[in-house]
């Protein structure tokens, strides 16, 4: 059965007639002003809306320009100072300061604990030394190093031995600053980036207190005939010493722009 008379199609559902929509009536496919919005699928979170009273979207400062501080908010403490861009440290502890460091506990070890000579120590052999030299009438060439070996020389040998490659295979010359105030002989190439000068330097003065070392207790022990006689501590000495050169040679470790750096 049929509506509308002969010639006149039945309406399906949905279906619109052609031509533009009646005056007052929105195009095809536009929601009517009022109608409610699509709910989002099953399972997605509604959209949140902000509360009654909340301030806009963008907070209460929007508008300031980046890096302003708002207003009745206190500035953020930085720990730390900040450090300079692009700056790299000149030197870092390298592997130079496991010899170094192990030659200073063994030099000190043989020279203040264990035995020289006998069952006399460092400080009872100095002892000794000092009494032939004040009882006797004139003293040769070796007699007189021998007496400045003990114990001044060999304190001071130490010290130049053990302690300056110590600190630098540690990295002690981080900064330009640094190389200004601690570099001493190498503090311009120091300055300009250049550790080769520096290391060369204390690797020289380790192994010229190394060779002091040997040539005094070859001295000491009549031109080596009697080194048998030496105890444990001068040895000990010896061998710390040589880590000490071995420590300087190695050396920190040149991170960075300085490592790109001709020596």
């Amino acid at each position: 059965m049929t509506y509308g008379g002969a010639g006149h199609h039945p309406q399906q559902p949905g279906w619109q007639p052609p031509g533009p929509p009646p005056q007052g009536m929105p195009p095809q496919g536009t929601p009517y002003q009022g109608a409610p919005q699509a709910m989002p699928p099953q399972g997605m979170p509604p959209q949140a809306m902000p509360p009654q009273g909340a301030p806009p979207q963008g907070g209460p400062y929007q508008g300031m320009p980046p890096g302003a501080q708002p207003p009745g908010v206190p500035p953020r403490q930085q720990p730390y100072p900040p450090r300079p861009a692009g700056e790299t440290p000149l030197t870092l502890p390298g592997w130079g300061a496991i010899p170094a460091l192990l030659g200073v506990v063994l030099a000190a070890v043989g020279l203040f604990a264990l035995k020289w000579a006998g069952d006399a120590t460092f400080a009872d052999l100095n002892k000794a030394i000092r009494q032939a030299a004040a009882g006797a009438n004139g003293l040769s060439g070796n007699d007189q190093w021998i007496k400045i070996y003990f114990p001044q020389g060999v304190i001071i040998a130490l010290a130049l031995a053990a302690i300056p490659p110590a600190l630098w295979s540690l990295g002690s010359i981080r900064s330009v600053k640094g190389a200004k105030s601690r570099g001493g002989l190498t503090k311009k190439s120091l300055m300009e980036g250049r550790t080769g000068p520096t290391r060369t330097m204390l690797s020289v003065l380790a192994g010229l207190c190394l060779l002091y070392h040997v040539i005094s207790l070859l001295i000491l022990t009549d031109g080596g005939k009697h080194l048998d006689g030496l105890g444990p501590g001068p040895w000990l000495l010896v061998a710390g010493t040589a880590l000490s050169v071995a420590g300087a040679v190695i050396g920190p470790r040149v991170p960075g722009n300085a490592a790109r750096r001709p020596y």
